[in-house]
């Protein structure tokens, strides 16, 4: 079970009773430039979406080791974001790769809460998992995102790729 505490924030396997706060930010952040796994189109299906979302919490975990994880603040015990490792396979790794995805919250940007989440989840990466790289993908135009990228150690790799090394 993945469990990762930092002096702020406690990222955990995301459960059912995640989904309406997960769900409730990636509806709100539809139409924004998100990076990474994140970014994909939220049906506002409700039903559809936790179909999806129990699907995925119930096959990512057990079956990768790894998923996308739910943030939660230690002082209150709200969940303000989702981060985590996906395993992404496309045209430019077609063998696979190991992405960073994550999401904040509105009311929590610019506290360092994606810094911090981030920078634990690549720990947990590099030093637990033992990888080589880990990729995210990221929109140039989402500048907040290129922002935190490089202050986490992501270098541009090829067109919207990047690449972290231990």
């Amino acid at each position: 079970m993945i469990t990762i505490k930092t002096d702020r924030l406690t990222i955990r396997e995301s459960s059912g009773r995640d989904f309406s706060r997960i769900y409730a930010m990636l509806l709100s952040v539809n139409d924004q430039p998100l990076s990474g796994s994140l970014a994909y189109e939220v049906s506002t299906d409700e039903n559809e979406e936790l179909e999806k979302y129990l699907a995925y919490i119930h096959t990512v975990y057990p079956v990768f080791g790894i998923g996308l994880c739910s943030v939660v603040l230690n002082e209150t015990a709200e969940l303000i974001g989702w981060c985590g490792l996906q395993p992404i396979g496309d045209e430019d790794t077609p063998m696979g790769r190991i992405e960073l995805g994550y999401l904040i919250d509105a009311p929590y940007r610019g506290k360092g809460y994606a810094y911090e989440a981030c920078r634990a989840i690549l720990a947990f990466a590099f030093e637990k998992l033992e990888l080589d790289c880990v990729y995210a993908q990221i929109d140039e135009n989402n500048e907040a995102s290129v922002r935190l990228a490089r202050r986490l150690g992501f270098t541009p790799e090829k067109g919207a790729l990047w690449i972290a090394v231990p």
